[in-house]
């Protein structure tokens, strides 16, 4: 009972933190692409259509993955291992190659169009891969309609926590470059704790399909 407690908490901490992460992305990017491009509406338009694409792809993909996730945690795990690279990849050569390139491209719009991609769109893509996966493994204790419920309601939550605690208290204390290095390390925690649950997910799963197989035997 215990255990099964423990593994519903974790879902759910793991939804809520990947809406914190993905949606305050949203405004450490705008920060790191400010002194380049400014804060205009088409900065906003590029910037956004790169995040909602990205949830949709993410999307996507997740579903899939839940798909195989009862049998596989591999694919699972190469998302978390592609995410975690995307976003040390913006914290540590994002700067560098908005100052390298920008100035050798004229158009405002083709030089959002090639940097927005290029930083935000795989790290929030593996972001949102979890969402479809932990409402998959949250079936185990809820009907679909209600994990679905749940883990979306509670990342959307995180959501707003991650737009808040940005705002009003993150962007004025940290440099931009520090605020990436932080999701960059709040990512990577995210991740190893959603493959964390995957895997005791799966452990449960074959273990209870051996009991079944034992008992159906007898």
């Amino acid at each position: 009972m215990n255990s099964s407690f423990n593994f519903r908490v974790g879902l759910l901490l793991v939804a809520f933190v990947e809406g914190f992460l993905s949606m305050g992305f949203q405004l450490v990017a705008n920060r790191l692409l400010a002194p380049h491009f400014g804060s205009s509406l088409y900065v906003w338009a590029f910037l956004i259509s790169t995040f909602l694409l990205a949830f949709s792809s993410g999307a996507f993909l997740g579903g899939w993955i839940s798909s195989k996730i009862k049998d596989n945690v591999k694919p699972a795990i190469t998302v978390a291992v592609v995410g975690s690279v995307a976003f040390l990849f913006t914290a540590l050569f994002g700067r560098y190659l908005l100052q390298t390139l920008e100035p050798e491209i004229d158009s405002l719009i083709l030089g959002l169009a090639i940097f927005c991609p290029l930083l935000f769109f795989i790290p929030v893509l593996s972001l949102s891969c979890l969402l479809p996966v932990l409402t998959q493994l949250n079936t185990q204790h809820f009907n679909a309609g209600l994990s679905a419920g749940l883990i979306w309601g509670i990342s959307t939550i995180g959501n707003v926590a991650g737009v808040m605690l940005t705002v009003f208290f993150l962007i004025p204390q940290f440099a931009t470059s520090n605020l990436l290095y932080l999701w960059s390390l709040l990512a990577i925690v995210c991740f190893v704790w959603f493959i964390a649950v995957a895997t005791q997910s799966a452990k449960t799963q074959a273990s209870n399909r051996a009991l079944t197989n034992a008992q159906a035997a007898h």
